[in-house]
């Protein structure tokens, strides 16, 4: 293996590398690296992409931005129109794939719990079972 470029991105307790390597035979790689310091000294995780398969890694990637961009274009309208739903009607409620995404995204951006039950239109309780369920205090290591 042989490094041809890297660039790195810190952000808080966690640093990315994006390394574009060269392999013994000659092909091209991409390899991401998060590189996260914790209490008992670091977490490292990888991502190889090869060459064959950047381009759908790619497309897919910017697909996923998109739909992040939309999401987030959409909780920021949300945040700003008063709610009108009644909250104990959909405590029990099903939850959709569309809502446990935006309870991830908005999860991750710190948002409390008691935010998270107007933003979503349901109890705290609702919203704690959901969190857990998703297990999004133990994926991301924080707390609602």
């Amino acid at each position: 293996m042989k490094e041809i470029s890297s660039l790195k991105m810190t952000r808080g307790h966690r640093t990315f590398f994006f390394d574009i390597n060269k392999s013994k035979n000659g092909n091209l790689y991409l390899k991401i690296s998060e590189s996260k310091k914790t209490a008992s000294g670091f977490e490292h995780h990888r991502l190889i992409i090869f060459e064959e398969d950047m381009e759908g890694f790619f497309k897919t990637f910017q697909k996923t931005l998109e739909d992040f961009n939309m999401l987030k274009s959409k909780n920021q309208a949300d945040r700003k129109k008063p709610s009108t739903t009644n909250t104990s009607q959909k405590a029990y409620g099903r939850w959709s794939q569309q809502e446990d995404d935006k309870l991830e995204i908005l999860f991750c951006e710190g948002k409390k719990t008691k935010e998270l039950s107007e933003i979503f239109a349901r109890n705290t309780g609702a919203i704690n079972s959901r969190i857990k369920k998703l297990e999004l205090r133990e994926k991301y290591g924080r707390r609602a």
